[in-house]
């Protein structure tokens, strides 16, 4: 029997039990290739041995293993109608092996997320990223700040990761949709489920101020979660997770010591991503002078002076682009 190779992500996506270790596992017993490229699955070994042999040979959890050996023509018939169902949405199913897949996000972890799902403009995983990032709640000073970076990175043509979650992503996504930039908005829930009014309708309620519409040809929408996945608390920290993994260029406006954001920055500077840290004239979050103390470059408040004349974007490669900040 042959299936196209979305069909077979989205049906080992469906299999309870079945993690991204696992579904990577089972996806490289598959070719790479083009979404609609077939596999035939009487050449697959997994798909042909015992729930046992599952277990014991490809380490999986007893219900995916009992899910993957006995309910075939269920998982068959689910995974066609939902591969239907993405292809008339207009939402990709990227795997690991597909060369679509975000380079800078295959090489920030050992294992990345297995499967993406994505929703408009793919082109723009290959531009210069940034993101603007600081702990979920942070002062109305450090939200000003947060408006200006987004704004003038954007305005020099880079592409904002963010996400539709906390104050802080809020805030980056309109300073960009303030300037028709683009943006790649990263979810912690099934597209599906981000969208529930539609896949042409902003999931940026605040957004909505400067266009109701969502542009798939301008912005892109990243999820690895299943189509309809509902949000959990154990997202919140993949989501940001992946902002950080998708970002070349990372800027740490308020940061908490010893949380999330702090070590998701310390991370992503090992992996040789560019992370500067705010840093004001007094009174630095703890965070920030941690990262600060540990070497990453400093920001100086922008209020000494415009951002537009201290960031000399015009004339300075990305790399420079605080170095020369007094």
């Amino acid at each position: 029997m042959e299936i196209t190779r979305t069909q077979y992500a989205l049906m080992l996506h469906s299999v309870p039990h079945l993690g991204p270790k696992g579904i990577a596992k089972l996806l490289s017993e598959v070719a790479g290739g083009l979404p609609d490229d077939l596999v035939n699955l009487d050449k697959i070994l997994a798909w042909k041995v015992s729930p046992d042999t599952l277990q014991k040979e490809y380490g999986l959890h007893p219900e995916a293993a009992l899910c993957l050996g006995m309910r075939k023509e269920e998982l068959l018939k689910t995974s066609k109608e939902m591969a239907e169902s993405a292809k008339k949405l207009g939402i990709r199913v990227i795997t690991y092996q597909d060369s679509d897949y975000p380079a800078v996000l295959s090489g920030f972890d050992a294992q990345p997320p297995p499967i993406l799902y994505a929703h408009g403009n793919l082109g723009l995983l290959r531009d210069r990223k940034f993101a603007v990032v600081s702990s979920s709640t942070v002062s109305a000073h450090s939200i000003e700040v947060t408006r200006e970076f987004a704004g003038t990175l954007c305005d020099q043509g880079m592409v904002l990761v963010t996400s539709h979650n906390t104050h802080p992503y809020q805030v980056s996504g309109l300073a960009a949709r303030s300037r028709n930039a683009s943006v790649i908005l990263v979810l912690d829930r099934g597209i599906l489920s981000a969208f529930p009014h539609g896949l042409g309708f902003e999931p940026v309620a605040q957004a909505r101020i400067w266009d109701l519409r969502f542009d798939p040809k301008r912005d892109l929408v990243v999820s690895r979660y299943r189509l309809y996945d509902r949000w959990i608390g154990a997202n919140a920290r993949e989501r940001d997770h992946m902002v950080f993994g998708l970002a070349d260029v990372v800027v740490a406006v308020e940061v908490r010591s010893g949380g999330v954001m702090e070590a998701e920055c310390v991370h992503a500077r090992k992996q040789g991503r560019e992370v500067y840290v705010y840093a004001p004239s007094e009174g630095a979050p703890s965070g920030n002078q941690s990262l600060l103390d540990g070497g990453c470059p400093p920001i100086p408040s922008p209020t000494a002076r415009s951002l537009l004349t201290t960031l000399d974007l015009l004339h300075e490669p990305v790399g420079d682009l605080f170095e020369e900040i007094t």
